[in-house]
């Protein structure tokens, strides 16, 4: 059990932006919109790890502008790979299901093992819900991509990846703006 807190967010940190890095390198390859979508998810994870170790050394101001900062990335990341999924909407091809289970599966591994990071730090991450609700929504968004990669498979069609990934990433968008206007509102207030 790691007994510090700054290294267990230093290791999700890791762990999910390797993992993004990973995802979103082979979501070209396989024209998988649900899995540019699931790399957004890593990579918010670890972007949130990230921030929250920045911010255990700082003022509550510096947490509350830091939230707000985490918020406009995911809103940015998010619009992007909607901009993705509109693109393949028109101009795509059938992605490549085998690509799109064996990374689902993989990146799944990788959430189970954050997860077990978090739980086993539940009484020292100062961070632990948003740690948590992001991993369980990470897992969910592995298993999305494994759904739509049976889908393209069994319809030989491109359109349940599109639809998949494109709902993973709206909701990081409007989930992401919700966060950077409670930060700024919060940010702006008094400590």
């Amino acid at each position: 059990m790691l007994q510090n807190e700054r290294v267990a967010l230093a290791l999700i940190a890791l762990i999910t932006g390797m993992m993004g890095f990973i995802e979103s390198m082979t979501a070209v390859p396989a024209g998988s919109t649900a899995m540019a979508a699931d790399a957004l998810s890593f990579v918010q994870h670890s972007i949130t790890a990230g921030f929250s170790l920045w911010a255990t050394a700082g003022t509550i101001n510096r947490q509350r502008w830091t939230v707000q900062l985490q918020g406009f990335v995911m809103a940015l990341l998010g619009g992007l790979v909607c901009l993705i999924a509109v693109r393949r909407l028109y101009f795509g091809s059938l992605p490549h299901p085998l690509a799109m289970t064996i990374i689902g599966l993989v990146a799944l591994i990788a959430d189970l093992a954050v997860g077990a990071i978090v739980l086993g730090q539940r009484r020292m991450l100062k961070g632990i819900g948003a740690l948590w609700r992001i991993s369980r929504a990470d897992c969910v968004g592995n298993l999305a991509v494994v759904a739509a990669a049976a889908a393209v498979f069994a319809t030989k069609n491109n359109i349940p990846d599109i639809v998949i990934g494109g709902a993973m990433a709206m909701y990081f968008f409007i989930y992401g703006w919700r966060i950077a206007i409670t930060g700024r509102l919060d940010a702006g207030r008094t400590p």
